[in-house]
This record gives C-alpha cells, sequence and structure tokens, in this order.
C-alpha cells in the first residue's frame, strides 16, 4: 500500500509539472478595434461621439475588454484599489499618432506611454491626460499646448481631481 502511494503521488507531480510547462494559457490580449456603438464603462457615452484620446483594459475572466471615452476615466477604473489586480492589459491611444489606421492600431501599453496632463486640448472629459509613444513627442506637444509630462507611475487621484471642467 505505501508502494501505491508513492507511485501515485508521482504521478500526480508529473501531472501537474507537466500542466506547468511555462507556456502561458493566459495570454495577454491585444486592443481591439472600437465600434460605432461602444459606451464608455465609466460614463456611458458613445466613445467614437467624442474626440480625444481613447483607452481599453482587459481584466481577469472577462474575453472582452472595457473601453472607455477618455484615458482620464480609463485611469479612473484602474487605480480603484478593487481593480489594480484584476487589471490584465491597459492600452491608450497614441494622441501623437496621425496615422490614417484604425484607432485600436494606434494604441500603446499604458505603462509605457508618456502622458500631458491638463494640456489646452479637451477631450470627451473636459480636460484631458494624453498619451504619447515618446518623450520627444509629449515634450514637443507641451511646448505648444502646455500642461504636464507625467508617466504612468505618476497619474494618480489627485492629479485626475485636478483636470476638471470642460
Amino acid at each position: 500500500m505505501k508502494k501505491f502511494f508513492h507511485v501515485l503521488c508521482a504521478a500526480v507531480a508529473v501531472v501537474l509539472l507537466v500542466g506547468c510547462n511555462g507556456k502561458s494559457e493566459d495570454k495577454i490580449p491585444g486592443p481591439v478595434a472600437f465600434n460605432k456603438h461602444d459606451r464608455c464603462h465609466i460614463c456611458g457615452m458613445v466613445i467614437l461621439n467624442y474626440s480625444g484620446a481613447k483607452a481599453q483594459l482587459f481584466v481577469k475572466g472577462e474575453k472582452e475588454p472595457l473601453k472607455f471615452c477618455s484615458v482620464k476615466d480609463g485611469f479612473v477604473y484602474v487605480l480603484q484599489p478593487e481593480n489594480v489586480s484584476r487589471t490584465v492589459a491597459f492600452y491608450v491611444s497614441d494622441f501623437g499618432n496621425k496615422k490614417d489606421v484604425p484607432l485600436h492600431e494606434k494604441m500603446l501599453t499604458a505603462q509605457k506611454a508618456f502622458f500631458n496632463a491638463g494640456s489646452d486640448v479637451r477631450g470627451a472629459m473636459g480636460k484631458s491626460i494624453l498619451p504619447f509613444a515618446t518623450k520627444e513627442e509629449v515634450q514637443a506637444f507641451t511646448k505648444e499646448h502646455g500642461g504636464t509630462i507625467v508617466n504612468y507611475s505618476e497619474v494618480k487621484f489627485e492629479l485626475l481631481k485636478s483636470l476638471k471642467g470642460h
């Protein structure tokens, strides 16, 4: 009986190790296309009816992303304590990308973006936080339109609250 138990434990260990082959079944999804009926997860506005940068994020257990009419609303969601650990991927549209391509093809990982907060360029929710792919782009934009340059880790609720107003 003792030998059977050892063989059974070894078999279970092999099955578990084979299951942990280093490949993740939960691949990080990429951005998806926006459509004309998409509504902002925070405010309910029709996303494509408004100008400015957009956001989308994936949460654990969901196949479709949550979509937002502004990067500010995306941050409002992701900064909620209960959502921090649930967020799998957070994408923002590169405001500096002027290519004539679908919006989701302009998306970049929020953590890698450079942001301008509070420029004279308004978005769907008034004063905006606008993402850029490079530091040079955000610096040039800020020189022309004002605002403050911040990185992902510097975006906090206090900053978002300071961007009130239309």
